[in-house]
């Protein structure tokens, strides 16, 4: 060990003891002994934010991005990816159980980034701070710390929280603030949830600096974005307007041109905060729909989401799907490397703009909503008349158009309690469901059937 911290960068080291686990009876295959134990990294702060840096590696909310889009509408099956091998096949024929290989990786890596962020909160104490201009940036890390855990665990609530997320007494996933791997806690109900969720946030806010605009780490305007967020999954409507403000008031919306740099990677115009991505990354925006190992399309995009773009000269027909509307998923087209390496953008600030009309519609502020909507639509669909009128549909349907493969959809229809429903020309198989009811079994995406035999309080 002496001889490998010797000869290695501090972040190398980091990186080679971050994918060392080993299998115990634990709540989670987490060994004890991660790389953030290592007394190195609470030496000095610059050791320090070498392990904050660290937990950015194999964080990967492209999980969610993959599972809120497949189980809704808005891709089919590649006629390639089926079989025994096929990617993420049953979750999207709505065929999967609780020992689904995708739901468990999502888990599974979740809560191993949350365990790290703990740990080095949990030994943050050990840190020599030397001035005053040490202590507010150890209490700066911190806040990012604690806003990346947020982020982590709405992001598991997403996925395993009880439909209707905003629920009193529904229940969703433990929310985790220590290190203590031996801990088996029981699921949370919603309310307790919500509180843990807003205490890591509101810490967040108050303690991250207010001149950061770097966007590939937790800034402050990523805390407000993930504060309108889960306002909006909590039916918070003030709170939600409040926060996604804030935002909008920071960040343009990006021009017809612009638009086309984000997903490019040419520019970062309205993004929030993202991932950065390159080679080493298994999993990246782009290859959630194409194996660029075997040169084969794992899904497609719906037929009825093209479908639904009624304006020729909306800019996403082409950013999204490619020239001449085609099935392939174009949205990620990242740099001019032949892997297409696209960051993964967490927060933007169109959704933003979305948030806010929702939750002015559901407070009676018709006319503002109808404002966002149409400020939203002069920027994609610069020919199309503004709209007049609004409600629920037609929010859902610019959501639907704007956050395509970026993982809203399905989660969208669960807090509104709506069937999914897809046309019978985006099945792989004539026998498929083309409706999933929220009384359904397969709504619902249960917790891993492996952690609640580690864990039973899961149940």
């Amino acid at each position: 060990m002496k001889y490998i911290k010797q000869f290695l960068t501090p972040v190398l080291l980091f990186t080679l003891f971050a994918v060392l686990f080993s299998s115990c009876d634990k709540m989670l295959d987490i060994d004890s002994k991660d790389s953030v134990d290592s007394d190195y990294l609470y030496r000095s702060i610059k050791n320090f934010e070498y392990g904050v840096t660290g937990t950015y590696y194999q964080l990967y909310i492209e999980h969610n991005a993959l599972i809120g889009s497949i189980m809704a509408d808005e891709t089919k099956l590649a006629p390639e990816n089926s079989g025994v091998n096929g990617y993420a096949v049953n979750l999207h024929r709505w065929t999967y159980g609780s020992d689904d290989d995708v739901l468990l990786l999502a888990w599974q890596t979740y809560y191993k980034n949350i365990y790290r962020i703990n740990t080095l909160l949990d030994n943050a104490y050990k840190v020599p701070l030397q001035n005053d201009n040490e202590r507010e940036r150890f209490q700066e890390l911190e806040a990012e710390l604690k806003g990346l855990r947020a982020l982590i665990h709405f992001e598991l609530h997403r996925l395993f929280g009880d439909g209707n997320y905003a629920s009193a007494d529904g229940r969703t996933i433990p929310y985790v603030i220590d290190a203590d791997i031996y801990k088996k806690p029981s699921r949370s109900n919603t309310t307790e949830f919500y509180v843990a969720l807003w205490k890591d946030i509101d810490q967040a806010i108050q303690d991250l600096a207010d001149d950061s605009e770097n966007n590939t780490r937790i800034n402050k305007q990523a805390m407000y974005a993930l504060g309108a967020r889960a306002a909006l999954y909590q039916q918070n409507t003030t709170k939600a307007i409040e926060y996604s403000t804030k935002v909008i008031n920071h960040y343009p919306l990006a021009t017809p041109k612009q638009f086309q740099g984000i997903w490019s990677d040419a520019n970062e115009t309205e993004v929030v905060f993202k991932l950065k991505r390159n080679n080493e990354d298994d999993i990246r925006p782009n290859t959630l729909w194409f194996n660029f190992n075997t040169g084969k399309s794992n899904f497609l995009s719906a037929a009825k989401l093209r479908n639904t773009y009624s304006d020729d000269d909306d800019i996403r027909l082409d950013n999204f799907f490619g020239e001449d509307n085609q099935e392939q998923i174009a949205k990620y087209s990242g740099n001019d490397n032949e892997n297409r390496i696209s960051d993964y953008k967490v927060f933007r600030v169109s959704e933003m703009y979305l948030i806010r009309a929702e939750a002015y519609l559901k407070n009676g502020q018709t006319g503002q909503a109808i404002a966002d909507i149409n400020e939203l639509i002069s920027k994609r669909s610069p020919e199309s008349e503004p709209i007049t009128q609004i409600d629920l549909p037609t929010i859902l349907e610019e959501r639907y158009k704007e956050l395509a493969f970026e993982g809203h959809r399905y989660f969208d229809f669960k807090r509104l309690s709506k069937s999914i429903t897809r046309d019978k020309q985006d099945l792989s198989n004539p026998s498929d469901a083309t409706t999933l009811e929220p009384t359904d079994e397969a709504y619902q995406l249960p917790i891993p059937q492996k952690e609640i035999q580690a864990n039973p309080n899961l149940k």
